[in-house]
């Protein structure tokens, strides 16, 4: 089974991410190392694209970015279900 096709894929978001790293800038958020990635501003799990902005970032800190993202989405889920349980009161 193939992987769905993603933004990732498109020559657009190819062409975004080189011009972005080319002259090798430093990574936004912690302005200390060479930014290696291009990080969307919006996160892709709230609809981002690149149209919404993107800045360079250098791998732990789009992987930070990204476990937060996570976390928050984890933490909403179990908040909902949690609520759900006690409104029921199945808890």
């Amino acid at each position: 089974m193939a992987r769905a096709i993603t933004e990732y894929d498109s020559k657009r978001y190819k062409a975004a991410r080189q011009e972005l790293l080319r002259d090798r800038p430093m990574c936004h958020w912690c302005n200390r190392a060479e930014a290696t990635e291009l990080d969307h501003l919006v996160p892709t799990d709230e609809g981002g694209t690149i149209d919404e902005g993107y800045v360079p970032a250098c791998k732990p800190c789009n992987s930070r970015r990204g476990a937060i993202q996570v976390n928050k989405k984890t933490a909403h889920r179990i908040q909902n279900r949690n609520q759900i349980l006690f409104d029921r009161k199945i808890t």
